[in-house]
């Protein structure tokens, strides 16, 4: 069956190669890390707390973002858990 000059079937593989793409691209652009890294950096910037605790919560956050970085050059969802755990004890400590 043609739909316009187009074949039927090359229009459904077009459709599956386009959804297929979109779930491969989908975990990189859906990682929360990448997202609230920045806005916990932000909180921490504004949040009332001892400086000794900022700048040791603001180091780790640093260390937490650097390896959530690396998990995605690695392409390693392990090594981007254990810096979502940091950011979720960071915000764990914001939210105090």
């Amino acid at each position: 069956m043609k739909i316009h000059g187009i074949r039927t079937g090359a229009l459904l593989a077009a459709g599956a190669l386009a959804v297929a793409a979109t779930l491969t691209a989908g975990p990189a652009f859906a990682c929360r890390g990448t997202a609230e890294y920045p806005q916990v950096a932000a909180q921490l910037e504004q949040a009332n707390l001892p400086a000794a605790e900022k700048s040791a919560l603001a180091e780790r956050l640093q260390a937490g973002e650097a390896l959530h970085l690396r998990g995605h050059e690695l392409d390693n969802r392990d090594v981007r858990n254990d810096s979502l755990a940091i950011l979720d004890e960071i915000k764990a400590k914001l939210a105090e």
